[in-house]
């Protein structure tokens, strides 16, 4: 399969679709060819459309191929349309070889282990901030030392706690 790109800031024909069909077949592109075309259009926004010859189009699979299409839509308007076609490439290419390549059998899951590691962190937060933190305003408590020991001082709305032993 070869790819195939255009760049364009002028459509003659007035529709996106009409202007990828007449570039494939003027440019006598091969039937395993795919053709991605970038149009700036009168709000200087880039759109972009596709067009895939009959042996292409047997490989790509449609869902994911729309995906990568957006997201080079994307990408052209946020930087530029050679970024956009260069990732776009790229997630072509690991498309179809994931496509070819099924995923090994029995492959674990750590799915689990990152749940549980966030779950731990969530109570981390939460003990350290019961300590840490007011309990009016949020605000970080300030040690202070006094004659009866190290009190924790809110400085925003003088909450005032003893500290731990």
């Amino acid at each position: 399969m070869s790819l195939v790109y255009l760049a364009s800031w002028h459509d003659p024909f007035g529709d996106l679709a009409t202007y990828v069909g007449a570039i494939f077949s003027a440019w006598r592109l091969p039937a395993d060819a795919l053709l991605v075309v970038f149009l700036r259009d009168g709000d200087r926004r880039w759109q972009v459309a596709a067009q895939a010859g009959e042996g292409a189009a047997s490989l790509l699979p449609y869902p994911e191929w729309e995906e990568l299409l957006a997201g080079a839509k994307v990408t052209a308007n946020r930087a530029q349309p050679a970024v956009a076609a260069a990732n776009l490439a790229a997630g072509l290419l690991e498309l179809l070889s994931s496509e070819r390549a099924p995923a090994p059998e029995g492959r674990r899951s750590w799915g689990w282990a990152y749940a549980l590691l966030g779950v731990a962190g969530a109570i981390g937060l939460l003990v350290a901030g019961r300590i840490f933190l007011c309990p009016r305003c949020l605000r970080p408590l300030r040690r202070r030392s006094s004659l009866r020991g190290i009190l924790w001082v809110c400085p925003r709305c003088r909450y005032t706690r003893a500290g731990l032993r």
